[in-house]
């Protein structure tokens, strides 16, 4: 990247190496002093021996204990809590594929972070303020519709809130709005790339970029969607619920890998039997 291209970056950070881990080591030590709110964080901590002035330098993090889908339901509906409920100002959940959903609480703070890192995910696809954004992800208790559309508009975006299904209507707002941008399941975005060939609108929509997440998405089918569309090109996005959600991470014009927003998050590669 240019040093001119990273000027006009207005969301992702130009860190030199010495700083990010200086921002890391900061927020590894604020996050341990936070979580020791926590009751079920505390007696974690407690058991390992773990304080935040404990942690000295970023090789520290393999001290702290792990956290589980267990430690989750533990503690439902609000589980790990470390602030008062009342600043509490939203929930999510995930998908809840067995037993209760696992519900996450929101700070007005977590949401900002949630938006940035949309706002981030936007940037690193080459999108503009003068883009227009169509969401065609899930609303609700699930973080997609809520993340894909808070973070276009604190990118500037005019965005289109619609919400998933419903080919006939995405197609006639994609024509009448002119959305250069659709935000969707890789699946969904097939279907209507497929649709509007069959309704002969390839070329007379203004859509250059898909962004799709929640799926697995092959290489064929990346291809297939930006043929069928005439895109400039189209992203993986990545998320979890427990990292706010949608635009944890993203891929770039390589399609070779996710990048990941270092100063937000410390993302530990762990081998499962030996830790």
């Amino acid at each position: 990247m240019s040093s001119s291209s990273r000027a006009q970056h207005r969301f992702i950070p130009d860190l030199s190496p010495e700083r990010l881990r200086e921002i890391q080591l900061d927020g590894l030590r604020r996050t341990v002093a936070q979580a020791r709110n926590s009751p079920q964080y505390r007696a974690l901590l407690d058991a390992c021996g773990v304080g935040p002035g404990d942690i000295r330098s970023l090789d520290d993090l393999r001290r702290l204990p792990l956290t589980d889908v267990e430690d989750l339901r533990r503690g439902y509906p609000l589980p790990l809590l470390c602030v008062p409920e009342e600043e509490i100002t939203r929930i999510h959940a995930s998908s809840g594929t067995t037993g209760k959903r696992k519900i996450l609480a929101y700070t007005r703070r977590d949401i900002e972070t949630f938006c940035l890192q949309m706002a981030r995910c936007y940037e690193l696809a080459g999108l503009t303020p003068a883009d227009r954004m169509q969401v065609a992800v899930g609303y609700g208790l699930w973080t997609a519709g809520a993340g894909f559309q808070l973070g276009s508009e604190l990118f500037g975006m005019l965005t289109i809130p619609v919400g998933p299904g419903n080919l006939e209507m995405h197609l006639q707002l994609l024509a009448d709005m002119g959305a250069t941008c659709f935000g969707a399941t890789a699946s969904m975005a097939l279907l209507l790339a497929e649709e509007a060939e069959r309704a002969g609108l390839t070329g007379k929509l203004r859509l250059r970029k898909v962004i799709c997440g929640a799926e697995t998405r092959s290489e064929k089918m990346r291809l297939a969607i930006e043929s069928k569309l005439g895109l400039e090109g189209s992203y993986d996005i990545a998320g979890m619920t427990e990292m706010y959600g949608p635009g944890t991470a993203m891929d770039c014009d390589a399609h070779s890998g996710l990048h990941y927003w270092a100063d937000l998050f410390i993302i530990e590669v762990l081998d499962p039997e030996t830790l």
